[in-house]
């Protein structure tokens, strides 16, 4: 849909990355009129609790902007950890980037 766009993810999500630029980037997107941030973890190979913040900010953006974040092809140990750390309220999963982009918005 054109109120939805797709981030890929490349390599990891850590402290000293260039998460920045993911925030930058949701943040453009929001500002754009998009409605749904789709953020594909298909190649990212981890993520550390620096990483972990910035897709909370990244969600906690899209919430100011009656927008939406959705995590897609989230690995095993990701999403183990996403439990671990008490994190999966914050986030929506979905196994596909298809289903992520299907699923009707919840209305606001």
């Amino acid at each position: 849909t054109p109120e939805a766009i797709v981030i890929e993810i490349v390599g990891q999500l850590t402290i000293g990355g260039n998460n920045e630029a993911l925030i930058e980037k949701v943040r453009g997107h929001l500002a754009a009129g998009r409605r749904l941030v789709v953020i594909n973890l298909q190649q990212c190979q981890r993520v550390d609790s620096s990483g972990f913040g910035d897709l909370v900010t990244c969600v906690v953006t899209a919430a100011r902007h009656n927008a939406h974040v959705r995590l897609t092809n989230v690995s095993s140990q990701i999403r183990s950890l996403v439990k671990m750390a008490h994190l999966h309220t914050a986030f929506e999963i979905f196994d596909t980037e298809e289903a992520a982009l299907k699923a009707p918005l919840p209305s606001d």
